[in-house]
C-alpha cells in the first residue's frame, strides 16, 4: 500500500506576518482618504449644482426644474466623463474615451466655472466683491475636477492591489 504525505504549506514568517499587516492598514488608510476626498467632492458638487441651477435660471429666465436639469447634466456630466477616463482599463479604450471626453470636461467645466462665477457675481456691489465672486465661482468646478482625480486615483489603485 502505497504512503499518502500531506504537504501543508509554508507558513509565513513574522517579517512577512508584520509587513502584509503594515500593507493592509496603509491600503485601509488610502481607501479612508479616497472616501472623505469623494465626500468633499460630492459636498462641493452640490454646492455647485445650486449655484449653476441659478445662474442658468437668471441667464436663460428658464423655470427652475430646467435650470436645475441643465445643471445636473453639466456637473455631473463631466464628473461621469472623467471617472470613464480613469476607469478604462486599457490604453485603445483610454484614446477612444479621450477624444470625445477631453474636450467635453473642458467645456463644461468652462460652463459650470462660468454660470457659477455669474451666480456668485450676481449679488455684489462693487467691484472688489464681484472680483471676490468670481474667483469662487472658478475655483469651484476646479476643486471638483481636482479632488475627483484624486480621489477616483486614490480607490483605484487600492482596490487594485488586493
Amino acid at each position: 500500500m502505497a504512503t499518502v504525505h500531506q504537504l501543508r504549506p509554508a507558513q509565513k514568517g513574522s517579517y512577512q506576518a508584520r509587513r502584509s499587516r503594515r500593507v493592509m492598514r496603509a491600503l485601509r488608510r488610502q481607501s479612508g482618504t479616497a472616501i472623505g476626498v469623494g465626500l468633499v467632492a460630492a459636498t462641493l458638487t452640490a454646492l455647485s449644482l445650486s449655484h449653476l441651477a441659478h445662474g442658468i435660471a437668471i441667464v436663460t429666465c428658464a423655470d427652475v426644474w430646467e435650470a436645475w436639469a441643465m445643471s445636473i447634466g453639466i456637473d455631473l456630466g463631466f464628473v461621469a466623463l472623467e471617472l470613464s477616463q480613469l476607469a478604462a482599463v486599457n490604453d485603445k479604450l483610454k484614446k477612444q474615451i479621450a477624444r470625445f471626453a477631453k474636450p467635453a470636461i473642458i467645456g463644461t467645466l468652462t460652463g459650470s466655472a462660468a454660470m457659477n462665477a455669474f451666480a456668485f457675481a450676481a449679488q455684489t456691489v462693487n467691484p472688489f466683491m464681484t472680483a471676490a465672486a468670481i474667483t469662487l465661482g472658478v475655483a469651484i468646478p476646479a476643486l471638483i475636477y481636482a479632488l475627483t482625480r484624486v480621489g477616483a486615483a486614490l480607490y483605484i489603485d487600492c482596490h487594485s492591489r488586493g
